[in-house]
């Protein structure tokens, strides 16, 4: 799969932003101009282009009185079974530029396919996931991968690249 992602700080998302990431994040992101979202932070955030709009979205649903599917992923065989048809999902685009997977940090070229659902008055973005490709599998050890918008390989970023989430 795709635990984490990093994405381009972008002024527009600054009162979102807000409200998600304490102090200290949130104006390490304006000066490195770099905003990191891991599923397990305490609220987990996607960034997504919804048409021409970009926007923050909280990041599939971890709360079991909300219902929505509890993952924050959703694989592409049950998007094609037709198990999501109930929320009418709609595909966005996450514009992350690096991904991370079991502490092992990839760079993203174009994004990662996304669907954004909305249900009793909540909206959340899920990551869709593909079967990997031997390479994925190879360098992260799992069994799912993100599906990358127009990608056919992946490559491990040096050790430059740590997370301030210890990932």
């Amino acid at each position: 799969m795709c635990g984490g992602i990093r994405f381009q700080y972008n002024e527009t998302l600054a009162p979102a932003l807000a409200e998600v990431l304490p102090p200290a994040q949130l104006e390490q992101a304006r000066s490195t101009g770099i905003v990191e979202s891991v599923f397990w932070q305490a609220r987990p955030i996607l960034p997504a282009l919804v048409g021409d709009e970009l926007r923050l979205y909280d990041w599939g649903n971890r709360d079991s009185a909300l219902k929505l599917p509890k993952t924050g992923w959703l694989r592409i065989e049950s998007l094609e079974a037709g198990k999501w048809n109930y929320l009418r999902p709609r595909e966005i685009i996450i514009p992350a530029f690096q991904g991370v997977e079991k502490k092992i940090w990839f760079g993203i070229e174009h994004g990662i396919r996304g669907f954004l659902v909305q249900r009793d008055g909540a909206e959340r973005v899920y990551m869709l996931t593909l079967p990997p490709t031997p390479e994925y599998q190879a360098l992260t050890g799992h069994d799912r991968m993100p599906a990358l918008i127009a990608q056919d390989s992946v490559t491990s970023l040096d050790g430059s690249s740590q997370s301030i989430f210890g990932a």
